[in-house]
């Protein structure tokens, strides 16, 4: 028996969703077509058409569900009950993850590298998810210093920055050399931040 084809719609989307963004983090955005995700995932080209009428609206689609992720992931009982310094480490964990499963970039790096090619809506929608993510950083950083867990100078704005750059970039190390030196470079961001100066 078919399943109602509500649920089969959503199956779909969900793919090529799930698809297109492997294909952007291995590829880039501008490096895969819809020919691309058809053939793929065995379907006409019009049918990813239908759900997304324009690669605009796909790629849209792929950030602002990374944008509902990060929402959904921050707002955890197993993250915000943590300690500043844990929901550093929880962070720190969510990239390392990225570096352990196939040498996968940084989501925000895939795009940013692409950013002048990208339509307006999906800058924007870029621009929301890095503002977010560096905020909350930023939260976390600066609740770190108050009870002297975490340690930096500078405002906490600019050094969640400077650790989420440092971070998507560790990712692009490990992808030219290997995981070692990703661990590397997150080894000196931990200690920079959790030991006292």
């Amino acid at each position: 028996m078919l399943p109602p084809a509500s649920a089969t719609a959503f199956d779909t989307r969900t793919r090529i969703l799930n698809l297109a963004e492997e294909l952007l983090l291995a590829r880039g955005f501008n490096a895969f077509s819809y020919q691309h995700i058809a053939k793929e995932l065995a379907v006409k080209s019009a049918a990813i058409h239908y759900h997304y009428p324009g690669k605009e609206d796909l790629g849209v689609a792929i950030i602002r569900r990374q944008l509902l992720r990060l929402r959904k992931w921050r707002g955890l009982p197993r993250v915000t009950e943590l300690t500043p310094a844990q929901q550093f480490e929880a962070l720190v964990d969510v990239y390392h993850t990225r570096a352990a499963t196939g040498q996968q970039v940084c989501f925000f790096g895939a795009l940013a590298a692409e950013f002048q090619t990208l339509p307006a809506a999906m800058q924007q929608e870029l621009r929301t998810l890095n503002v977010e993510l560096t905020e909350w950083l930023a939260g976390v950083l600066a609740a770190g210093r108050a009870n002297q867990t975490l340690h930096f100078r500078g405002h906490p704005v600019s050094k969640a920055a400077q650790v989420l750059t440092t971070l998507a970039g560790a990712l692009q190390v490990a992808r030219v050399h290997d995981e070692q030196q990703y661990q590397r470079i997150v080894a000196q961001v931990r200690a920079e931040l959790l030991e006292p100066s």
